[in-house]
């Protein structure tokens, strides 16, 4: 099992869906039309010993399963969160004060980004799973600031824009450990509605980096039907991987970045948080049926970068596709 290989046959049914869905499965959030106004909704999972360590505080681990959404309503640039529902698996036997732990993190994270837990589920796993680990699903309602501008998605790319990002990029888990600021991060909320204000319709496309800044560069090029070349002598590297390759450190994931095209003058700095050109669009360039190309300069060498990142997948659960990141000609 591939994560993405899966997706994509989700995807392929996009065409069956009612006219009433205006973003389909394959952006950050889905957005569906009602009689009075759009509601957006996005899901995401946190997994005790997959997307934090075992026997980790499980407030933590509540915490990251809302900060994670609130990360894609932040993608979406025009859309602001108003309530969450969480669904919670504990495995047998798991002690009442880590579920209360775990439900606490939650409702207290959802309540401080204005989008409070109104309802969910709890379960048990039998005696005789294997699970050792809480589980802890996310929904998120969110809905447009501007209700006469679009959400912005990852299609919407444009030849010549340039390519963006906040903050800084890799080492946001360690791994040795499995700590580091991907266990408490600041959702660019706030960064998103504050350049949708300063760039309007000079706003492309946009994602937040959770696979890995190559990997979601390349969701964005594949949806957009376009190309990308990327310097990454640009890129704002975190002090933590100074001494990694840089084609390592675009694969690491988990930095809750926003990263998005643009076109014009783009500010240098957003409520407190730099923003940094790294690249540019351009026309497409595919390196296979299902992948566009996104090629990375560095040292007077190129690399594509697209699949460079974090992917649920083979017998030991993940496939890391640091290797992905393979010189071109």
């Amino acid at each position: 099992m591939r994560e993405f290989d899966l997706l994509q046959q989700v995807f392929q049914q996009n065409v069956r869906l009612p006219s009433a869905v205006l973003v389909p499965p394959g952006d950050d959030m889905a957005e569906i039309a009602t009689e009075t106004r759009s509601v957006l909704l996005a899901a995401d999972s946190a997994i005790e010993g997959r997307h934090t360590p075992f026997e980790c505080d499980p407030y933590v681990l509540g915490r990251k399963a809302v900060l994670r959404n609130v990360s894609d309503v932040a993608a979406m640039m025009n859309a602001r969160p108003i309530a969450t529902l969480a669904c919670v698996i504990a495995p047998n036997g798991c002690a009442s004060e880590r579920i209360a732990r775990l439900l606490l993190g939650l409702r207290e994270t959802a309540e401080l980004w204005g989008a409070p837990m109104i309802g969910g589920d709890l379960a048990t796993t039998s005696s005789d799973e294997s699970l050792r680990g809480l589980i802890a699903t996310v929904t998120i309602l969110a809905v447009r600031r501007d209700a006469l501008r679009p959400v912005i998605t990852r299609s919407s790319a444009r030849i010549g824009d340039g390519i963006y990002v906040t903050g800084t990029i890799g080492g946001a888990w360690d791994r040795g450990t499995g700590l580091g600021k991907h266990l408490d991060f600041t959702p660019r909320l706030r960064v998103a509605h504050a350049l949708l204000e300063s760039l309007g319709d000079a706003l492309g496309a946009a994602i937040d980096v959770s696979d890995g800044l190559g990997r979601d560069l390349g969701h964005i090029a594949d949806a957009s039907r376009v190309g990308m070349d990327v310097d990454l002598a640009r890129v704002p590297f975190d002090d933590c991987v100074a001494n990694r390759s840089p084609l390592e450190a675009i694969a690491d994931g988990e930095d809750y970045e926003l990263v998005f095209t643009a076109r014009g003058q783009v500010p240098t700095m957003v409520e407190g948080v730099p923003i940094t050109r790294i690249g540019v669009v351009t026309e497409a360039r595919p390196v296979s049926l299902s992948h566009a190309s996104v090629r990375a300069h560095w040292n007077g060498r190129v690399f594509e970068i697209a699949r460079a990142g974090f992917e649920h997948g083979d017998a030991n659960g993940t496939v890391r596709n640091n290797a992905r990141c393979e010189e071109s000609s």
